[in-house]
Order: C-alpha cells, then structure tokens, then sequence
C-alpha cells in the first residue's frame, strides 16, 4: 500500500510542473462573405489566460467542397491581451467563400504567452476551435 502511495505521489511530482493547455486560447469561425472575388473569414478569438498571447500564428487549409485543398494561408492571430475577447478578420486571396467545403487549423507554428518562459512546447493543444459560419472548422 506505501509503495502504491509513493508511486503515485512520484507521478503526481513528474505531472505536476507540466502546462495545462485547455481552452487557453478559443477560435471561432464566425462568418464567411465574399468580397471582390475574395473570401472573408472573420474568426472571434478568446485569450481564456490572465496573460497576453503576444504571438499565435496559424496555418488554415481551405478544402474545396470536394474534399481537395484549394488553399493554404498563415496568418497571425496575436497579439490577444489577458482575459480578452477580440474579432479578427483575414482575406483568402483569389477563392470565394463558395470555394470553401471546410477549413483545417493545421498548426499553430508559434505561439508565445506574456506568463511563459519560453515558446509553448504544443501550441497546437492550446488551441479550441468552432464555427458559427455554417462551413466546418477543424484542427
């Protein structure tokens, strides 16, 4: 029984320093609308840490209705301040909304929040997704 009690508290030890990643950052695909042949994504995003999000970029992949990518964009999302709501709005040069089947949040290649001491090692996990826009948004 001690020695199950002190392997447990070991772990307990080990898991302990680790980040909790969940919901620390949410993006919500709120509305899609063509302009000039361009589509639109305007996405609300949640800073859920009492820290700024000074850097959070991502790599979207639009599929067609298909199934196939009809185009891939980095855009940067960040700067996010504590505890804060804000709405972004990005441009898909060149593909109309009616192009989009779906959209993939591929990676988030950086991310760096005011409270860390260095990048996050999985920002990708500190990421929650939605959409509100009627088009399927996935990571």
């Amino acid at each position: 029984m001690m020695k199950s009690l002190s392997r447990f508290l070991a772990v307990l030890a080990v898991l302990a320093p680790l980040p909790v990643f969940a919901a620390d950052v949410s993006i919500d695909l709120n509305k899609l609308e063509t302009q000039n042949g361009n589509c639109r994504l305007t996405m609300v995003l949640v800073n859920g840490r009492p820290a700024v999000a000074q850097s959070l970029r991502a790599d979207l992949v639009m599929f067609g209705a298909d199934g196939i990518v009809a185009k891939r964009l980095a855009v940067d999302l960040g700067p996010i301040p504590a505890n804060k709501t804000i709405v972004k709005a990005f441009d898909v040069a060149g593909l109309g909304c009616e192009g989009i089947g779906s959209i993939l949040l591929n990676d988030i290649p950086a991310c760096q929040f005011a409270d860390a001491k260095a990048a996050e090692p999985s920002c990708l996990e500190a990421v929650s997704v939605s959409s509100k826009a009627g088009t399927k948004f996935f990571k």
